[in-house]
């Protein structure tokens, strides 16, 4: 299941916390599927 860190409005701080640019502090381990503002964007696949 895809995560936080699979988003492309993910900005990893540390090895444990990020920011989501639209919802602010989160894990980078949380499911997609809690996204509260529904705004999950997969990253491109490199």
């Amino acid at each position: 299941m895809p995560a936080c860190e699979d988003c492309i409005s993910d900005l990893p701080n540390t090895k444990d916390s990020g920011t989501c640019r639209i919802n602010g502090e989160t894990t980078p381990d949380r499911e997609s599927e809690r996204c509260p503002s529904r705004t999950f964007i997969p990253k491109p696949v490199k």
